[in-house]
């Protein structure tokens, strides 16, 4: 064999065990909107740390790291950030990014699990809706099946047809509840998460619109009388990954993590629903009551929490309004 004829062939196999070499291992840095010791987190980053020991995860040489929460950003501005690729991954709340994509509010809109949006296509249909208004590719709704209460000092007063009424009574709110609350009479009060515990103790607030879960974490319970029940909307925890980022994964890399987040999914709902479960026994336990409604108030009552939501998209002239109704149905 002549020296060019050598050189020809030692390139082209060259090129060949290249091109069948091993993947590159990739590692995936998630952002979540809370620190850990938040229940969510703890619970996401335990299926971080099984995915990452699975072997289809090694397989396919990819892996899950935990960069931090909103100490690196804050957790409004996560989204923004994977979108941009500072980030590769997000877990949060999409309750937080109404403003980028309206559309996430039919998930408030719904009754169904996240097991069923993906049977009704929902899961798709919310991908396709962030991939294209946020560069995110929705890999799952991983926390869910937990409602959202009014926490009341004192017992509630009721109209003639059942419902609370709050007029000048002051409710820590956010944003994304003020024109449920409002209906009721409530003087709303902005105040984070972290800072409920000293508004309730100095009389800031008189009560809190807050889900069934982390009063206990945050302490607050202590101020807390009355729980309105029965509870509204759901818990709302996505988990993204940046488009491009998923883009460029391979096949299996891509397989292994979407088959993953699936399985989580059902295993994430029963975890969420149990330690619901043991939080209210928990905070009544602690003297806190259970007010509930007639069941025609209770009718009243959830249905005017989803319609809320769903006016407040359908307000933003959303190319997918009829297509979520159909996916993300209510009772």
């Amino acid at each position: 064999m002549t020296k060019t004829k050598f050189l020809a062939t030692a390139a082209v196999s060259g090129a060949l065990l290249l091109s069948a070499g091993p993947t590159l291992a990739e590692t995936l840095r998630l952002v979540t909107n809370w620190a850990p010791g938040i229940y969510s987190v703890d619970r996401t980053l335990q299926f971080v740390e099984a995915f990452n020991a699975s072997d289809a995860a090694k397989a396919a040489d990819i892996s899950i790291e935990h960069v931090g929460g909103p100490e690196v950003t804050p957790a409004t501005e996560q989204l923004t950030a994977v979108t941009n690729g500072v980030f590769d991954m997000l877990f949060g709340a999409a309750g937080y990014y109404v403003g980028t994509v309206p559309e996430s509010r039919a998930i408030y809109g719904t009754s169904i699990t996240p097991m069923q949006a993906r049977e009704s296509g929902a899961t798709d249909l919310l991908n396709t809706i962030y991939e294209e208004k946020a560069n995110a590719h929705v890999l799952g709704w991983v926390a869910a099946g937990v409602g959202y209460h009014i926490w009341l000092k004192e017992e509630p007063e009721l109209d003639d047809d059942g419902l609370p009424v709050l007029n000048d009574v002051k409710i820590r709110s956010s944003g994304f509840y003020n024109t449920w609350l409002e209906r009721y009479g409530a003087t709303t009060v902005t105040v984070p998460a972290p800072d409920i515990y000293n508004a309730l103790e100095r009389g800031v607030v008189d009560g809190a619109a807050w889900p069934g879960l982390g009063i206990v974490d945050f302490g607050f319970h202590k101020f807390i009388g009355y729980r309105i029940d029965p509870p509204i909307w759901q818990f709302d925890n996505l988990l993204w990954v940046n488009s491009d980022k998923w883009n460029s994964l391979t096949d299996a890399q891509r397989t292994a993590l979407s088959e993953a987040v699936e399985a989580f999914e059902p295993e994430a709902h029963a975890f969420y629903e149990d330690l619901a479960a043991k939080e209210r026994a928990e905070v009544e336990a602690a003297g806190v009551r259970s007010y509930t409604l007639s069941p025609e108030a209770e009718a009243d009552y959830v249905a005017h929490a989803r319609t809320v939501q769903w006016e407040k998209l359908e307000s933003t002239g959303s190319p997918y309004w009829d297509q979520l109704r159909a996916a993300l149905p209510a009772d």
